[in-house]
């Protein structure tokens, strides 16, 4: 493992930015319909060596080093997580399908700027041993959070629903939120990159033993919290979904507002 860190931190031009790339795309394997966690482990332990690969003369040169790295990775994660866009484009294809790469490329290229942001913000925080890997979780976390509101937002597959794949684990989102769902799972996932660190073995096993204990325990406060059974029904409540079938140009078009309203009255009011 250790010589694979080394070959990574040191990987230069083209191999460094397809070694990004392929970590990113790998952790979208986290996220729905697969849901493989130990995908994501893969990605941002790559996501700590390319980022100890970023030291350079000057700190501003190893804040560009690290975000171009967060580019790339993100580019990889986003493009793996939202290819499926493409297929909007194919239900007219003869006028839309020239316009396919601005959704299957050009939206992962946009986005991937808020890792390249959390790369760079981690680089400033950067330390050695465990410390590098809280530095990541509250740079990476803090660009997921914008990324989920900035410009009205899109938290699409955010990093912290790698853990909401398992009923268990997600149970902490009651607590934390998905924000901080995203925080723990870097945090987790993000610690066996310090196994390939050049250090005695307690400060290279601690922070993979403590990812496995905080697992353990968002488990076991999951299965507590799902073990007191299904929530209770409130008396005198009426909830239902409405399909109003309702055409796009309708949507909106102000004038349209009384009618859609009154469409919605009708639906919810039927027994």
């Amino acid at each position: 493992m250790r010589a694979l860190a080394h070959r990574i931190v040191l990987a230069e031009g083209w191999a460094r930015r397809g070694i990004a790339v392929a970590a990113g795309a790998c952790g979208a394997l986290a996220m729905p319909p697969f849901g493989i966690l130990p995908a994501l482990v893969v990605a941002l332990v790559v996501a700590v060596w390319l980022v100890d690969g970023s030291a350079s003369a000057g700190r501003l040169a190893t804040v560009r080093r690290a975000a171009a790295a967060g580019w790339f990775w993100g580019f990889g994660y986003f493009l793996g997580g939202l290819w499926w866009i493409g297929s909007a484009f194919l239900v007219q294809p003869d006028l839309f399908l020239p316009l396919m790469p601005l959704g299957v490329l050009g939206l992962p290229a946009l986005l991937a700027v808020f890792p390249a942001l959390g790369f760079g913000l981690a680089s400033l925080l950067w330390s050695g041993g465990a410390g590098r890997i809280a530095a990541l979780a509250a740079a990476l976390g803090a660009a997921e959070w914008l990324r989920g509101h900035a410009f009205t937002g899109f938290p699409w597959n955010a990093l912290g629903l790698a853990l909401g794949q398992n009923g268990w684990l997600m149970q902490a989102a009651s607590l934390v939120g998905l924000d901080g769902l995203t925080v723990i799972a870097i945090l987790v996932c993000a610690a066996p990159a310090t196994l390939a660190d050049d250090r005695p073995a307690p400060s290279r096993l601690g922070p993979s033993v403590a990812a496995a204990l905080a697992l353990a325990g968002l488990a076991l406060f999951g299965g507590l919290r799902l073990a007191d059974g299904p929530v209770a029904e409130v008396a005198g409540v009426r909830l239902r979904i409405m399909q109003p079938n309702l055409p796009q140009d309708e949507k909106f078009a102000p004038s349209a507002g009384s009618d859609i309203l009154r469409r919605y009255l009708a639906l919810s009011a039927r027994p």
